[in-house]
């Protein structure tokens, strides 16, 4: 009995596992021909100026988010700047000379 299904368990599994992979050849290949059939009336030059334009784009936002970046960054130090300058004449209101003391 062991024998049955040591022998032919294998083949069945076997057998199974190349019908499977004979159906994800073939859905492979009906997404190819889908994919070949949606691109075949395609402009390519317009393809091509459009993934140019794109750069351009990208490049141009990355510039004006690196600007942006740079001016919160210069306001934050501003803002430290203004703090710690606050504090140090809060700070020099509470200070009292010693008297009479020699150094």
């Amino acid at each position: 009995m062991v024998n049955f299904f040591g022998t032919y368990g294998g083949l069945i599994c076997g057998f199974g596992g190349f019908l499977t992979a004979i159906a994800a050849l073939l859905y492979a290949r009906a997404r190819v021909a889908e994919f070949e059939r949606s691109v075949r009336d395609l402009d390519w030059q317009q393809v091509s100026e459009l993934s140019l334009d794109v750069a351009k784009l990208k490049k141009a936002s990355q510039k004006w988010q690196n600007n942006v970046n740079a001016q919160e960054a210069v306001s934050l130090k501003n803002l430290k700047e203004q703090a710690l300058m606050q504090s140090l004449i809060t700070q020099s209101g509470n200070v009292k000379r010693i008297k009479g003391g020699e150094f």
